[in-house]
């Protein structure tokens, strides 16, 4: 299946599209299994999507498992954690079963918290019966300046990561954080659905280059994916 790319006039419209269809699938999976596995990004893009998704009705919140992509190894507390994002724009605002609530032990070690995480995903999901990752059902992804998603940097050798389905791994120099966790290409590639959220100007060539499968960034190899992104990237 090629990826599909929707565009819409501006970022706040494609985040709201982007809310809708996530909340859509999240009935679908509710109703039919009795439970949903999301997995969330992180990054400035997805904030006000998660409000609006928060806002949505007839989401049985209770019923779903949260995960992260990646996230980086700092205190929930800290100002660069994904989790401490999620919490406050999504997660503050919803219903939430708090023992479906998967956080990433960041306390630990980065090679100690990716085995940890791992084993939690196995423990929790359903394994693919080709690959043996654990399923997510939808994986929220984001995409970075230099192609990146999730914490799948450019020339990383988590790139040839085969078997594991979280690993621990280092950003590169620019970047606030340098150690982090994150899921593997396999297991990005178990997932039921990928979406990405993403937009603007500077970012149009890569978004092109990802939703073509061409340009040799970490994003294009992700699978076939929902690309939401606005105008501005189209």
């Amino acid at each position: 299946m090629p990826n599909v790319a929707h565009t819409y006039v501006d970022a706040p419209a494609a985040a709201h599209a982007c809310a809708d269809r996530v909340a859509h699938l999240l009935r679908e999976m509710i109703g039919a299994r009795g439970a949903a596995h999301l997995a969330l990004s992180g990054g400035n893009t997805p904030k006000p999507m998660y409000a609006m998704l928060a806002a949505l009705p007839d989401i049985d919140w209770q019923r779903v498992h949260f995960w992260w992509g990646d996230e980086r190894c700092v205190a929930q507390n800290d100002k660069d954690s994904n989790q401490r994002m999620a919490r406050e724009t999504l997660l503050s605002k919803i219903p939430v079963n708090d023992q479906l609530i998967h956080w990433v032990p960041t306390t630990l070690e980065p090679a100690q918290c990716a085995a940890a995480y791992e084993a939690e995903l196995r423990r929790a999901c359903d394994s693919d019966p080709k690959s043996g990752m654990p399923i997510i059902d939808i994986l929220l992804l984001g995409l970075g300046d230099d192609g990146h998603t999730l914490s799948l940097f450019p020339g990383s050798p988590t790139l040839q990561e085969s078997s594991k389905a979280v690993v621990s791994t280092i950003a590169p120099p620019t970047s606030p954080v340098k150690d982090r966790v994150t899921l593997t290409y396999p297991a990005a590639r178990a997932a039921r659905y990928r979406i990405f959220l993403a937009g603007g100007a500077k970012k149009r060539s890569i978004i092109d280059a990802c939703v073509k499968g061409t340009g040799g960034y970490p994003a294009a190899a992700i699978d076939a994916a929902e690309w939401f992104v606005d105008e501005a990237a189209d």
